[in-house]
């Protein structure tokens, strides 16, 4: 969907395709709220970090592995997506291997913008090659949407390696995380952050591999414990808000059909109030609500499990 696909809709609801009564930034303001709006109440804008295999450089170009890098001896991890609007860099994607790499190879992470907190990482080097980064503090304040960039340098004579930054971008919760330990890949369970903080952290200088994680979701905090007893690259399914739109040509990637069908509802609402036309806002905001059950059956609801099925309810009474 474009930006001007939006404009168009709203300005049609609205009756006013002349902008007689909201101009082209008031109309692309509504259509950006109405867009985090959206994401708030669908959890659309869903994100996976997915981590290649152990000692596997990941094709060049668009792929789906994007490590996140958790730290030695590291519980907790800052989300800053549900209070600021920047970019944490959580990892890095090897895309060439290179060969010749020594214990002498430093890899260097693009400055963060002012204010920012630059991320700093290590190699991991497999017979000469770069099969991996290990994110040793997560950077933050990058811009979402791009992509900083990545230095891999042996004074030791090693080339030829390259790899792609990976990034959180405006994340605010996260639905689950997984561990890759040795040639295994397994899902930490999770509990609420008032079970957790009483039962999970009891040991103070207890370190192994992860198990166990919790967010506290006011402040954007991941707790894990026990905390990694080494650097381990792991997977995240999180939520995130979308970024605004700008140009009429911006093509909207993130609110995708079909709920990118309920964005003019909300948008248009917005409008209405504004004018004080609470009436029509409310009969809007009323189509809203109503497409938002029908959005989330139509787009998840073939894939619902049989509630009645015995293995089902004995993996729910486990919880």
């Amino acid at each position: 969907m474009l930006l001007s696909d939006y404009i168009a809709q709203v300005q049609f609801l609205v009756h006013d395709t002349t902008n007689a009564d909201f101009s082209q930034s008031e109309l692309t303001s509504a259509i950006n709220n109405a867009r985090k709006a959206v994401a708030l109440d669908f959890h659309c804008v869903r994100d996976l970090y997915l981590s290649s295999p152990p000692g596997v450089v990941a094709p060049a170009g668009a792929n789906p592995y994007r490590p996140v890098s958790i730290i030695a001896n590291q519980e907790a991890y800052q989300l800053l997506g549900n209070n600021s609007q920047n970019g944490q860099l959580v990892g890095a994607t090897v895309t060439a291997g290179g060969a010749n790499y020594t214990a002498a190879t430093v890899v260097t992470f693009a400055a963060a913008p002012a204010g920012g907190v630059t991320a700093l990482g290590s190699p991991v080097i497999t017979n000469g090659a770069v099969t991996g980064i290990n994110v040793t503090r997560w950077g933050n304040g990058y811009t979402p949407g791009s992509t900083p960039s990545v230095t891999i340098f042996d004074s030791g004579g090693g080339s030829g390696a390259a790899a792609t930054a990976v990034l959180f971008q405006n994340t605010f919760n996260v639905i689950s995380i997984s561990n890759l330990w040795g040639n295994q890949r397994y899902m930490l369970a999770f509990r609420g952050f008032t079970l957790f903080q009483a039962y999970m952290r009891s040991q103070l200088f207890f370190t192994q591999r992860p198990l166990i994680w919790t967010i506290h979701e006011q402040t954007g905090v991941v707790l894990i414990q026990p905390p990694p007893d080494q650097a381990y690259q792991t997977e995240w399914d999180v939520l995130s808000l979308p970024r605004p739109l700008v140009n009429l040509s911006d093509v909207d990637t993130q609110i995708i059909d079909p709920w990118a069908d309920a964005v003019q509802y909300y948008a248009a609402q917005l409008c209405l109030t504004k004018l004080q036309n609470f009436e029509q806002a409310d009969y809007l905001l009323k189509i809203y609500a109503a497409r938002v059950p029908r959005i989330i059956i139509g787009a998840g609801g073939v894939r619902i499990p049989n509630v009645y099925h015995k293995t089902f309810q004995r993996r729910v009474m486990r919880g």
